[in-house]
């Protein structure tokens, strides 16, 4: 007979209760619970980021303005924007069930969702980079970890999606940077509005499937119980929501980019490097958008940006080289973008 998958429906729930119940799953499952699959709607909207960012991404006094509370969870990945046009689900299995290879157990937690997007009528795939799309564009943001002996993949049925808020939360002081994130975000990220209720029967038939276990309506264990109640606390805590301490930046070291990261290979940065300031869209690698300022370029800023459009991020040095020394800030600017942090 096969094991179980326990299924919880946890409704709609607050803010922090819409975080703090899969973590407390997390700890569950790591002390013997069975795996589960879980589902929850945030009953109000509210701001959540991953575990090793800084909490200086998110604009707080928007946050502030507009009553989103912000959270931190213990997953990864940068700041976004969650509201009750999401349902999210978690699955959550053991460590030991799971190839112990990163991209292979991924693989293996976001297969079933894609087989239940396709079952409701979205044609979605599995791209390379690990994140669900139809064609170009985005339809589940995800984020996973390890609590314990546990490891968690969260997941969302976007129905519908307020970009402009999306990317609002965002700290971003250049407002050129603004403008190309949200353009991006309406361009690479879409909801797919299909029946929530067939999407949750789907996604119960494709993970008991996939991972050949049984399922069963459950419920929290007392374990559990206990630890919402401490990650309540936890995570409504200045302390918590400030982060693990983080390496000082070298002495000496340059200025870094404000990079935002809208999908994989989809990225807007902003930097500025002695006096030239840079904002520009980059996709797949190539400038797609740039917005330069600084004094000396005598009137030939616009042919800069025409010149970098469609080029290649490593080529941008060289095809500044020929604008002088304005050039030469500007690609000083354009160094300090690294993909690698995104």
């Amino acid at each position: 007979m096969a094991e179980p998958l326990r299924v919880i429906d946890f409704g709609c729930a607050s803010p922090l209760r819409s975080q703090t119940l899969w973590h407390a799953i997390g700890y569950g499952v790591s002390a013997g619970a069975p795996a589960t699959l879980s589902f929850t709607r945030p009953a109000a909207p509210y701001v959540c980021i991953g575990y090793h960012r800084g909490i200086e991404e998110v604009d707080h006094d928007y946050c502030r303005a507009n009553g989103l509370p912000v959270f931190r969870r213990m997953v990864g990945g940068g700041p976004v924007y969650l509201d009750a046009g999401q349902l999210f689900f978690q699955v959550c299995l053991p460590a030991r069930a799971l190839p112990a290879a990163r991209w292979q157990a991924l693989s293996v937690l976001l297969e079933p969702a894609v087989t239940a997007f396709r079952v409701v009528g979205v044609p979605a795939d599995l791209a390379d980079e690990l994140e669900i799309c139809v064609g170009d564009r985005k339809i589940c943001g995800h984020g996973a970890g390890q609590i314990e002996d546990a490891v968690v993949l969260c997941g969302n049925l976007i129905e519908r999606f307020d970009h402009e808020r999306a990317s609002r939360v965002l700290a971003m002081a250049d407002p050129d940077q603004r403008d190309q994130t949200l353009a991006l975000m309406r361009r690479f990220v879409a909801a797919t509005p299909v029946d929530p209720v067939l999407f949750q029967a789907s996604m119960i038939s494709a993970y008991a499937e996939a991972l050949g276990l049984a399922a069963v309506p459950g419920e929290l264990t007392g374990t559990e119980r206990s630890a919402v109640a401490e990650l309540d606390e936890r995570f409504a805590s200045a302390g918590w929501l400030l982060g693990p301490d983080r390496p000082a930046p070298a002495a000496g070291a340059g200025p870094c980019a404000r990079q935002v990261k809208v999908r994989a290979g989809v990225w807007t940065f902003a930097a500025t490097c002695d006096g030239a300031k840079v904002a520009a869209s980059v996709v797949r690698g190539t400038v797609e958008q740039v917005r330069l300022r600084a004094g000396g370029l005598n009137g030939s800023t616009l042919g800069a940006e025409r010149a970098l459009t469609g080029v290649p991020l490593r080529s941008v040095a060289q095809v500044l080289a020929g604008f002088g020394d304005p050039g030469r800030r500007f690609a000083a600017a354009f160094a300090t973008a690294d993909p690698g942090r995104l």
